[in-house]
């Protein structure tokens, strides 16, 4: 095996241990037991990825407050709400692993 295989392989291993994932299994393990809830937070998800990545002309700040208004008692649930910021903390951890594994090797890539 060679060196960077072992060093992603041991950077795996790290981000599995660390409290971020720990967390994020935890709040899986829990909707395993409420597949209802679970389905509603996958509907949730989905609905902000569309809403992030709209391809037609939309008022954002409009949709982003019929948004919220629309899921604001939803997020009040203290389940889903540990989930979302459990994934929100595990997603943004590997934002900064692969931002930091960029910036630290120099290939010119063109900003677009």
């Amino acid at each position: 095996m060679d060196k960077i295989q072992m060093c992603v392989d041991s950077l795996i291993t790290a981000i599995r241990d660390g409290e971020a994932y720990r967390r994020y299994l935890d709040c899986e393990e829990k909707l395993q037991k409420q597949p209802d809830l679970r389905k509603k937070i996958d509907e949730f998800r989905a609905a902000v990825y569309h809403l992030n990545n709209a391809e037609e002309q939309i008022d954002l700040f409009d949709k982003i407050d019929e948004f919220e208004k629309e899921y604001r008692e939803f997020r009040k649930i203290p389940v889903v709400n540990e989930f979302l910021e459990a994934e929100l903390d595990v997603c943004r951890l590997l934002q900064r692993v692969g931002a930091r594994i960029q910036s630290g090797v120099d290939v010119r890539i063109p900003r677009v």
